[in-house]
C-alpha cells in the first residue's frame, strides 16, 4: 500500500497537528487584554549577585498576585502571595513552599532574589487572579557564573535622610571595572537624566537637586559590558519635611468661626492630626500656655476654668506648624448680666431662720400628738358605753 504524502514526511498525522494546535493556543491571548510580561533587573544575573523580577503592563483590578518558580502555576513551586491593599501600597504575604530568605517580595509586582546561585536558574512566573478573571506571565533566568573581570559594586550617597525641596543628594557608584557602561535605577525603574537629575561624564555620579517626596525609593547601579554586569545593594531614600496643613478634629463640632460652645461638667475633645518626616510632636496651648504633649486633648468634665482659647502645634526637626486657635465657651454668655438679688420678704437667715425651723418642728410635733389623744378618748368613750349596756 502507498503512504500518503504526510506519512512519508513523518510529521503530518492527525494527532500531531491537534499537538500543533493545543500548543498554539495555549500561547494564545484574549485581545482585549495588555499582554503582561516579566522584566529582569539585571538582564544578565550574576552569581552571588542580586535580580529584580519586575511584572510590567499589569491590570487595575487584581485581587490576588502569586510568584512562581516554575513556567506555571504549580504548588510545590509556589515562592509567596499576597493580596494588594492597592497598587502602591504594600500587600499581606503569604509563604509558600518554594520560599526562602533570599527571596524577597518588596512590591506585589517586584519579586528580589539576593545572593543568586547557579541554582537559582530556571522559569520564573506570576499568577494574577483579577475581576476579569485570571492572568499570568513567566520569564526564564539563565544565573551566570561569577565573572572575575567584573566584581559588585558598592553604591553610597551623601545623605540618605534629605529635606524636601532644600536639600541635594549624590549617589556615586564605586567599581574598579574598566570600559563599563554604569546605570541607575530608582525601584526598577531607569534613569536617565532629567530637570533636577544629573549623571557626571562617566555616570559614576548621580545627583538629584532639590528633592521631592516623589524623589523616594530604592536605588542602585548596575555596571555592565558586552560579556557580563553586577548590581550593587540598595540605598533606602527618605525624604523629610516639615508638618503641612493641620486637620483639627473636636467634640462637640466648633463652628465656621472656630467656636466650641458646651455646658458645664460636659466632655470636650480636641484632636490634632498632621503628616510630616520624621513624624512630628503635637503639643496643645490653653491661653498661650502649654497644656498636652498628645495630639489628642481631653476634657473631662468642662469647668469655668477651662473656658478660653486652645491651639496646637506640630513639630520636628524640620519645621512647625501652629493651628488656628479654637475658643470654648458656654452656649450663652451671661458675663455681663447683674446677679439678681432676693426677695427680703421671702428671705431669712441667720437667728430667724432657726427660730422658724424649730417652732415649724415643734407645730408638727403638737399636731401628732393632739390627733393621737383624740384617738384613744375615742376608744375610750366607746368602752365605757360597752360595759354600762351589760349592767342593765
Amino acid at each position: 500500500m502507498e503512504l500518503s504524502r504526510d506519512h512519508q514526511h513523518g510529521c503530518g498525522s492527525p494527532w500531531k497537528r491537534f499537538l500543533l494546535i493545543a500548543i498554539l493556543l495555549s500561547f494564545w491571548t484574549h485581545p482585549g487584554f495588555a499582554e503582561i510580561f516579566i522584566n529582569t533587573v539585571p538582564t544578565q544575573p550574576m552569581e552571588g549577585g542580586n535580580m529584580l523580577l519586575i511584572a510590567l503592563n499589569t491590570p487595575d483590578d487584581i485581587l490576588n498576585a502569586t510568584w512562581y518558580s516554575w513556567f506555571r502555576p504549580w504548588y510545590p513551586a509556589m515562592i509567596v502571595s499576597c493580596i494588594p491593599t492597592n497598587r502602591t501600597g504594600p500587600c499581606a504575604q503569604v509563604f509558600s513552599p518554594a520560599h526562602t530568605t533570599r527571596k524577597i517580595l518588596t512590591h506585589w509586582n517586584i519579586l528580589e532574589i539576593r545572593n543568586l546561585t547557579l541554582s537559582d536558574t530556571g522559569f520564573y512566573s506570576l499568577l494574577l487572579d483579577t475581576e476579569s478573571g485570571p492572568r499570568n506571565a513567566s520569564t526564564y533566568i539563565k544565573v551566570k557564573q561569577a565573572d572575575d573581570s567584573i566584581s559588585k559594586p558598592k553604591i553610597s550617597a551623601n545623605t540618605t535622610v534629605p529635606v524636601a525641596e532644600i536639600d541635594s543628594v549624590v549617589f556615586t557608584c564605586h567599581t574598579n571595572a574598566t570600559n563599563v557602561k554604569i546605570l541607575w535605577f530608582n525601584g526598577g525603574v531607569l534613569l536617565s537624566g532629567g530637570e533636577r537629575l544629573e549623571l557626571s561624564s562617566d555616570n559614576r555620579t548621580l545627583t538629584i537637586l532639590r528633592v521631592t517626596l516623589g524623589d523616594q525609593g530604592l536605588y542602585y547601579c548596575r555596571v555592565e559590558n558586552n560579556l557580563t554586569s553586577a548590581t550593587s545593594d540598595t540605598i533606602q531614600l527618605t525624604v523629610n519635611y516639615s508638618p503641612s496643613q493641620i486637620f483639627l478634629f473636636t467634640h462637640p463640632t466648633r463652628s465656621y468661626e472656630n467656636v466650641i460652645t458646651s455646658d458645664l461638667n460636659y466632655s470636650v475633645v480636641l484632636n490634632c492630626e498632621v503628616s510630616g518626616s520624621p513624624s512630628p510632636l503635637v503639643f496643645w496651648f490653653f491661653n498661650g500656655t502649654e497644656c498636652w504633649n498628645r495630639s489628642v486633648y481631653v476634657i473631662q468634665r468642662l469647668s469655668p476654668k477651662d473656658l478660653g482659647n486652645y491651639f496646637c502645634m506640630a513639630r520636628n526637626s524640620v519645621g512647625q506648624q501652629t493651628s488656628p486657635s479654637i475658643q470654648v465657651r458656654l452656649p450663652q454668655d451671661n458675663s455681663d448680666i447683674e446677679p439678681i438679688e432676693p426677695d427680703p420678704i421671702y428671705s431669712l437667715s441667720g437667728a430667724p431662720a432657726i427660730c422658724l425651723t424649730v417652732a415649724g418642728i415643734a407645730g408638727i410635733i403638737f399636731f401628732i400628738g393632739g390627733m393621737t389623744y383624740s384617738v384613744l378618748n375615742r376608744k375610750s368613750v366607746r368602752k365605757g358605753k360597752s360595759q354600762e349596756c351589760g349592767c342593765i
